[in-house]
């Protein structure tokens, strides 16, 4: 896999309305995979194969007709050690499947599976409109379920390489207003998991700090006159 900037880096907001996730090691099987609350939710899972030919598995329990969405994000990080992998999405019966042979693990019968294996080159470079963070945008498996039931997400290398990878979950917006208020906590996570520098957020809360001490201290001086 190579990477040319054949396009000018473009400003997105894909992590917007996502919820970041940062697992631990996910079981290698079906059996044993990580489970999830859900694949709809708007989420973004951040992990890392750690070995040569490891395999992740994320499960989440799905009814019939709902959407499976799922991107990869390739980060770029300011000392390398990002990887391209593939990755699929396994359930049972799928409206179409793809590359099933290609799997790093057994399915029971009557299971389907689209593979996205890793791109050749990536070409359009993305900066995050909040965490300001970099990525290529990877290949995107769009599908649905037919059958209710527990519905797979597989990640490995086919050439056994490791490090970083990113992966968008899910296509429904948060409603909740404690979404939002842990914006700080999200960027200062996502900032830290690439390598990035915080100091602008110390900055602001800093900022915030004095601003908010500089009022109370006026609001005092005020009553007591």
């Amino acid at each position: 896999m190579t990477t040319t900037h054949l396009h000018p880096e473009r400003t997105s907001a894909d992590f917007a309305g996502c919820t970041p996730t940062f697992p631990g090691l996910p079981g290698a099987t079906l059996q044993t995979g990580l489970r999830l609350a859900n694949f709809q939710a708007k989420r973004l899972i951040f992990n890392r194969l750690g070995q040569p030919g490891q395999v992740h598995v994320y499960a989440a329990e799905c009814r019939a007709g709902e959407r499976l969405r799922v991107q990869l994000l390739v980060p770029m990080l300011p000392v390398g050690g990002a990887v391209v992998p593939a990755f699929a999405v396994v359930a049972q019966s799928l409206p179409y499947s793809a590359d099933m042979q290609k799997l790093p693990i057994n399915t029971p019968a009557g299971f389907s599976a689209v593979v996205a294996t890793p791109p050749a080159q990536l070409t359009a470079p993305s900066k995050d409109l909040l965490t300001r963070v970099r990525y290529y945008p990877g290949p995107l498996i769009d599908t649905r379920t037919l059958v209710g039931g527990r519905a797979y997400i597989v990640v490995w290398s086919p050439h056994n390489h490791m490090g970083k990878y990113v992966l968008q979950v899910g296509q429904r917006w948060p409603l909740r207003w404690t979404y939002w208020a842990q914006l700080p906590f999200f960027w200062w996570r996502i900032r830290g998991w690439f390598g990035l520098s915080r100091a602008a957020l110390v900055g602001a809360i800093a900022g915030v700090a004095l601003a908010g001490a500089f009022v109370i201290s006026l609001l005092r001086r005020t009553q007591r006159d």
